[in-house]
């Protein structure tokens, strides 16, 4: 084995420089990152060549089931390392079994003989091996990693020389073994972040500050979300600030400039153009990293998509402009309903005292005219603010279009190609169905004005479901079953500006005088007020679609009821009770009916209405009240007066809205209702009816 002292070397000099050349041969191979494998069977052919005879071997550890699961041994037979595979620790397991059990070099002389190898010394003894000598591959805090072994082919122990290269050798697998466990978790850790980062929906990326600094990474999403290759993006540093829209790109800078002047976190919420042309919103969050003071500074960041955020927010503002004008729009019709039928009374009354060649009976009609024509944009603005009093049923929309069908083509142009398609097994809708024939009259007629030199015209319904919340640009719907109704044309098409706007109250594209600028915004109101939703879609030069979602209603359609006829002539002498606070409505009113040949008493709210009934003790034929009233509303007059008096008819009048009435307790909806203004003889009709007891 080792020599005796040399001439040039002592014996102790020797071993201090095989030990020294041991640690750099090894070492240089784990500091080149060679895999475990090789420096472990480097380590032990270099053992191998300073002591001639012996047989070196490391094996693995298992900590967890305690049992060797690799064995690296140059010299040793295939056949034994691989029986040493899944060898399980413990005393009396071998020389290496037993060293790394009971963490303690072993040194067995004889495998023959030695207890130790009871049970497994066939394994060595039938490949020569009669030594042992075995040492623990141990960390700082005891840990066993394995073990390093000598075999020799004769019975025998080791000089403390050999003792002190087989420790060296040990020493160096623990770190061989440390340092490619701490390089495979590094790698382990880092593919989990990478693979985190490339997951997440955003882009990450690490770049110097500056607008035109170049970018160091870039995450793979940037080719999903922009349509550039990371290659592509950070080839050109000035790639970024160029896609950054040209409105933005100042906020974009400020950000860079205060990141630099303070070292706060770089944020910046802007547009990014696509390479396809799509305009993105992006929240853009970095901070800086550390750098040594003379280097450019870098800064990591996050790049987030907050496309559908900025959209949602759009949204909830545009929901809430329309909200606020659908409130003015409806506090101003109110007070507007009791102006007009005033005026509408009044007008009434003095035509029926001028005989109609009378010349004043031209001015009369006049009047009455622009009467009329002001209560349907009033009508119109308590559409838009949902406000409308709507009388909604059950209905079939192929049977609305079909019967639409005449009427639509009367309006159209002649160039207008006019088609109307549905489903078969169309589920049934409740809406009102003068309304909604209205809302699709205004769509049509916008539709027409859209394309002057001709096209095409489709109305279309199919039954549609959805399994999630769905939003639209101006409205939303819950997860059901709808019918949804398409009018779409070929038209001129709107802007992505005009479209956002195309449901606003006096918003027209059209010139002065041909049009209100309320079509729209009355099929808005009616829409929402039905329970559905409206969306538009729309392309300059390609025309427009709006599609229209109702509920699904699972009650069979009745057959759809004719228009109404004109009110009719009425008389009576029934006793009437009619109740009003406006006493300018009350007066006209009542001086109507009695004209009529009805005998009327007139009260100015529910208290003194229940007084004249209770002081002339009269039987109310049929009382005639407005809901909303000081002292004593409507409902609660109606209720008293037929608990006293259980035969009378009760017609309600109302210059308020739908919703101030369905919000009054007790309020039902199959109540008879006028909504004012109404016409005198309208009312003196509505009378008769229920009177006769047709209701």
């Amino acid at each position: 084995m080792f020599t005796a002292a040399g001439a040039s070397k002592s014996s102790s000099q020797q071993i201090s420089d095989a030990l020294s050349a041991l640690d750099k041969a090894v070492l240089e191979m784990i500091m080149a990152q060679e895999p475990l494998l090789s420096v472990l069977e480097r380590l032990c052919m270099r053992i191998e060549e300073r002591v001639p005879g012996l047989l070196c071997s490391t094996l693995l550890l298992d900590q967890h089931k305690g049992v060797f699961y690799q064995a690296v041994g140059p010299s040793l037979p295939r056949s034994y390392l691989d029986a040493l595979n899944g060898l399980k620790i413990g005393p009396q397991c071998g020389s290496c079994g037993t060293a790394a059990y009971e963490r303690r070099t072993v040194i067995v002389s004889d495998i023959a003989s030695d207890p130790l190898w009871k049970d497994c010394k066939h394994l060595a003894l039938v490949h020569g091996l009669r030594a042992c000598w075995s040492v623990p591959i141990a960390l700082q805090d005891n840990r066993v990693l394995g073990t390093f072994a000598c075999y020799y082919r004769e019975p025998g122990s080791p000089s403390a020389e050999q003792m002190q290269l087989i420790e060296r050798a040990s020493h160096l697998a623990g770190i061989a073994i440390e340092n490619h466990r701490a390089r495979t978790e590094l790698r382990a850790a880092e593919t989990r972040y990478r693979t985190l980062v490339e997951r997440l929906p955003a882009i990450t990326y690490i770049a110097e500050v500056g607008v035109r600094g170049p970018w160091h990474y870039v995450s793979p999403q940037i080719e999903s979300m922009l349509g550039f290759s990371p290659e592509e993006w950070m080839a050109n540093p000035e790639l970024w600030i160029e896609r950054v829209h040209e409105e933005d790109r100042e906020i974009a800078i400020a950000a860079e400039n205060r990141i630099q002047e303070t070292s706060d976190l770089y944020k910046a919420e802007y547009r990014v153009r696509a390479r396809d042309g799509t305009i993105l919103w992006f929240r853009d969050e970095a901070k800086l990293l550390d750098q040594a003071t003379d280097e450019q500074p870098v800064m990591q960041g996050v790049l987030y998509d907050i496309t559908e955020h900025k959209r949602l927010e759009d949204q909830l503002r545009q929901a809430q402009k329309m909200e606020a004008i659908g409130q003015l729009a409806g506090g101003v019709a109110h007070d507007f309903n009791n102006l007009l039928m005033v005026m509408q009374a009044h007008t009434d009354r003095i035509r029926d005292n001028l005989a109609s060649g009378d010349p004043l009976y031209a001015d009369a009609e006049e009047v009455h005219s622009a009467v009329t024509k002001a209560a349907s944009l009033v009508a119109q603005l308590l559409a838009f603010s949902r406000k409308q009093l709507l009388q909604p049923k059950v209905l079939d929309i192929s049977v609305v279009l079909k019967d639409m069908g005449k009427m639509l083509a009367r309006v159209l142009e002649a160039n207008i190609d006019l088609r109307i398609e549905t489903q078969q097994n169309l589920a049934r809708v409740k809406a009102d169905q003068g309304q909604l024939e209205q809302a699709i009259l205004n769509l049509a007629v916008n539709a027409r004005d859209a394309m002057p030199a001709g096209g095409t015209l489709v109305l279309e319904a199919q039954n549609c479901s959805f399994e999630r919340f769905h939003t639209w640009q101006h409205s939303s719907v819950d997860p059901g079953d709808y019918v949804v109704l398409s009018i779409t044309d070929t038209g001129t098409g709107m802007n992505a500006e005009t479209q956002g706007r195309v449901f606003e109250p006096f918003f027209t594209t059209k010139s002065p005088g041909k049009g209100t600028g309320l079509g729209l915004s009355m099929v808005y109101g009616v829409v929402k007020q039905s329970g559905g939703a409206i969306s538009v879609s729309s392309e300059l030069g390609k025309g427009t679609t709006f599609k229209i979602f109702l509920p699904k209603c699972d009650v069979s359609a009745p057959q759809l009821q004719s228009r109404s006829a004109a009110p009719r002539v009425v008389s009576g002498n029934e006793t009437i009770l009619l109740v009003e606070d406006q006493e300018a409505i009350r007066e006209v009113t009542s001086e109507y009916l009695m004209r009529r040949g009805f005998q009327v008493f007139a009260a100015p709210d529910g208290e003194a209405a229940l007084r004249i009934a209770e002081t002339h003790k009269i039987e109310i034929d049929l009382l005639v009240t407005d809901v909303i009233m000081p002292n004593m509303g409507g409902r609660e007059l109606a209720a008293r007066l037929i608990a006293l008096q259980p035969n009378a008819k009760v017609l309600f009048m109302s210059g308020y809205s739908d919703d101030a009435l369905r919000t009054h307790k007790g309020f039902s909806e199959h109540a008879e209702v006028l909504q004012k203004p109404f016409s005198l003889p309208t009312l003196a009709s509505k009378a008769r009816e229920l009177l006769d007891g047709h209701e």
